[in-house]
């Protein structure tokens, strides 16, 4: 391997097995040699194949593109706009064929998998996460099961060429994003070789995700002062800092890293509440009493990474970084605006991005000339479902809460016996 992984409490340096905990609320990082190689020829995140957890790069595109957004920044009061966008904009380059940059997560997570011999992947999600692992899997026959909520099970289609024999999806019919990560983490514990894709845990999702920030510095030709991002669970942020941090010790760019602003729903934000709080940690007061319905649920996490060593807390101090709450007839007007500008549809969480960039602008957080990267961070869903005919994936199983695993478990017991 070129590499090791660090514990960010101990400092210990371990060999990698696709390993995920290593100290109890604590993130494991990659260590890579201080010097980077961008692969010209390469495309998407095998650009940056030096900074990635795996030992080759696979058959698979997934990447960044960013561009300056004049007219946008025009509209904002920002004179050195640039955004990065991850999703299907055919005439632009897009490299997201789901339309999210969850995509850059999949790519370099499934060559992780397949360098330690895993034999599935296990994966919970909320709907991007899900169909990018789907697609990706589909594509290189690597066993997937994938468990969603009730709400999301629509959210996983592909086009309707696209291979999925490898993949199976089940639906927790009484449940949520939650209930979906506890049925996940109960299967994995009864499948040998299987493996969890690990969140926020998995450096092969925070480094894929990450190394939208190396596309925006060569882009930009310098590290931007600002980046903004809506957030559920942490791991963009978390990855994007992690590469800052690289690129600034490698010699690449001068710091300092990007300062860290990251937006939620006004009715869920406990990342916000704790942040604005002062706290290093989550508390039961930073959630809701109740199931509240939100703009962006792409960014309703019940149990985000905030005050493990190396997570969401650290990173914002670390930045000097800041957090905003968006409401709902905000985060529509931002994303009128940026798809009457710029021509192409986002999804709710690059909505939430902009609005609490022009809040902001507003708070003189940020100055008219600062250089300000915007992820947009999925988009152009509606072009690709426009452009393409697609199909969502028909359930593999329906189970409930309180029988999901059991169930799971047998069902897989059963199709083994009948090889």
């Amino acid at each position: 391997m070129k590499y090791e992984l660090m514990c960010l409490e101990t400092n210990e340096r371990i060999t990698d097995d696709y390993t995920l905990h290593h100290t109890d609320n604590a993130l494991l990082q990659a260590q890579y040699a201080p010097d980077i190689t961008v692969n010209e020829g390469a495309k998407g995140v095998w650009q940056f194949e030096d900074w990635l957890p795996v030992t080759r790069p696979n058959h698979y595109t997934a990447g960044t593109f960013t561009y300056k957004a004049e007219a946008l920044g025009d509209a904002l009061g920002l004179s050195n706009l640039w955004v990065t966008f991850h999703g299907h904009w055919p005439e632009r380059g897009g490299l997201c064929p789901t339309g999210s940059f969850k995509d850059m997560e999949a790519v370099p997570t499934i060559q992780r998998l397949s360098d330690h011999d895993g034999q599935g992947l296990i994966c919970a999600s909320a709907g991007n996460t899900a169909r990018a692992f789907t697609h990706f899997c589909g594509a290189s026959n690597t066993p997937l099961i994938v468990v969603v909520g009730k709400d999301h099970a629509e959210r996983i289609w592909v086009r309707a060429d696209h291979p999925t024999d490898s993949v199976r999806v089940v639906v927790v019919e009484d449940g949520d994003y939650a209930d979906a990560k506890t049925v996940a983490r109960a299967i994995a514990a009864e499948l040998p070789g299987w493996q969890m894709e690990g969140g926020v845990h998995n450096v092969a999702r925070r480094d894929g995700i990450g190394s939208l920030i190396i596309d925006a510095a060569y882009a930009i030709g310098r590290l931007p002062d600002h980046y903004f991002q809506g957030v559920g669970g942490g791991p963009g942020p978390i990855g994007v800092h992690e590469m800052a941090e690289r690129l600034i010790e490698s010699g690449e760019f001068e710091g300092p890293v990007p300062r860290q602003h990251l937006s939620q729903n006004a009715e869920h934000s406990p990342i916000h509440n704790a942040w604005q709080a002062g706290r290093d940690h989550l508390i039961p007061e930073d959630y809701p009493e109740t199931e509240v319905e939100v703009y962006s649920d792409y960014l309703l996490n019940k149990g985000p990474a905030y005050g493990q060593t190396g997570a969401l807390y650290d990173i914002l101090k670390a930045s000097n970084g800041q957090t905003y709450v968006v409401d709902r007839a905000d985060a529509v007007k931002a994303r009128t605006l940026f798809e009457g500008i710029e021509g192409i549809d986002i999804m709710t969480p690059g909505a939430v991005a902009i609005a609490s960039l022009q809040q902001a602008v507003v708070a003189g957080e940020v100055q008219s000339s600062d250089c300000v990267v915007l992820n947009i961070s999925g988009g152009g869903v509606a072009r690709l479902r426009q452009d393409h005919a697609t199909r969502t994936v028909t359930p593999w199983l329906r189970v409930s809460k309180a029988e999901g695993a059991d169930r799971i478990l047998a069902t897989l017991a059963d199709e083994d016996a009948l090889r």
